[in-house]
């Protein structure tokens, strides 16, 4: 869909949910069959139930607490800025009507033991760092005052690492963040990355030749300088992802769900080693099924990048996953005392600025199970 399009409907939608009952159900139809304004109408949503399940006490100063909350969000980067301007709350509830946000149970469950925990917390340092193949290691906080980091020619802006203006010798250099915090930075190419918490990426100080190649662990967003003479390359968990400029995510914190989903472009996904591989489209993901295939299959992508932009997003996901991630976040420990709520699944959001204890708060106002914290250690019955 053209750019102006998609305008076209975002302004729709907005002036749609000012008032809701001036449209018809034809015509909400009709706005609704475009799957990218279905998807921001449920975003919308969600925003809108989080918040007020946080200020339910605040009456008759709901509105200028909404205020505040989109304040804050403007200072966070937005592919979507129009959907966070102006939408009253009072629109909350005609959202809700559209899309009911319900916890699903599988019909048979299997007995489990009564404790299970399904993540563990470490004593690792707390810092993102950057290392070179001669050994050197910073901490990328401490970089911009260290003289030699400082003659690698890499630029820290707003401590952020910009690799554009390197002139130093060609070298590999490993980018790591641990966990409880996510990072973004500038390849020398223009390639702009976001790393997810305990995460890596190798990758070269300056691309020469004719590939620009790069290796992740864990989970990263890459918008992708296009350079149609220089395919770009991630390597991954087993698999190989090659575009020449686009917007995905990867995601292989575990190699036996590895995800590779795209949001703008074409990519080609393939096992190291295969000939060929699939070729995804923006709206698409393709998980590896580890015997060298791939299911490919149509997704809500805000639940794959909006990591980037401070949120936990989670469409109709198991608890069990959206426990982990909250453990890896917060470096926690996560139990289940009710295992059968691993398999419960949901739609949930969240903002990831902030505290376990508040973000729990938002799970148990959703009345299905009770998740306490202590002594860093999440517990959910």
């Amino acid at each position: 869909m053209k750019e102006e399009e998609t305008f076209s409907n975002e302004e729709r939608l907005l002036d749609a949910l000012e008032s809701p009952e001036k449209l018809t159900p034809e015509e909400w139809e009709e706005l609704l069959a475009d799957p990218q304004t279905a998807r921001d109408l449920r975003l919308i949503g969600a925003l809108r139930e989080v918040f007020i399940r946080q200020h339910a006490e605040l009456q008759p100063d709901t509105r200028r607490e909404w205020a505040h909350f989109r304040q804050r969000q403007e200072s966070r980067k937005r592919r979507r800025r129009a959907l966070w301007t102006g939408v009253g709350i009072g629109v909350a509830a005609s959202v809700l009507l559209f899309f009911g946000w319900q916890w699903n149970r599988p019909q048979e469950t299997v007995e489990t033991p009564r404790e299970v925990m399904v993540f563990a917390a470490d004593e690792g340092k707390r810092e993102v760092t950057l290392s070179t193949e001669k050994g050197q290691t910073w901490s990328v906080a401490a970089a911009a005052t260290d003289t030699t980091f400082q003659e690698t020619g890499i630029a820290v802006k707003e401590g952020k690492l910009d690799y554009a203006q390197v002139k130093a010798a060609p070298e590999t250099h490993t980018l790591s963040t641990p966990r409880c915090t996510d990072y973004y930075f500038v390849l020398e190419d223009g390639t702009e990355v976001w790393l997810n918490a305990e995460s890596s990426l190798r990758y070269p100080n300056r691309f020469e030749g004719s590939r620009r190649e790069v290796e992740l662990q864990g989970e990263g967003f890459f918008k992708v300088a296009r350079d149609t003479a220089r395919p770009f390359v991630v390597k991954a968990g087993g698999l190989v992802t090659e575009v020449l400029g686009t917007e995905f995510n990867v995601r292989t914190y575990k190699r036996e769900d590895s995800h590779v989903t795209l949001l703008k472009g074409s990519v080609r996904v393939k096992e190291e080693g295969q000939a060929e591989g699939v070729i995804i489209q923006p709206g698409e993901d393709a998980r590896w099924r580890g015997d060298g295939t791939f299911e490919v299959k149509e997704v809500d992508t805000d639940n794959y990048y909006l990591w980037t932009e401070g949120y936990f997003y989670f469409d109709n996901e198991p608890l069990v996953e959206i426990a982990r991630e909250l453990g890896r976040w917060y470096n926690a420990d996560v139990v289940f005392n009710n295992p059968d709520a691993m398999a419960y699944r949901l739609h949930f959001l969240a903002e990831r600025e902030q505290s376990v204890e508040e973000v729990l708060g938002l799970l148990n106002l959703m009345g299905k199970v009770k998740a306490t914290f202590s002594n860093n250690k999440i517990v959910i019955e």
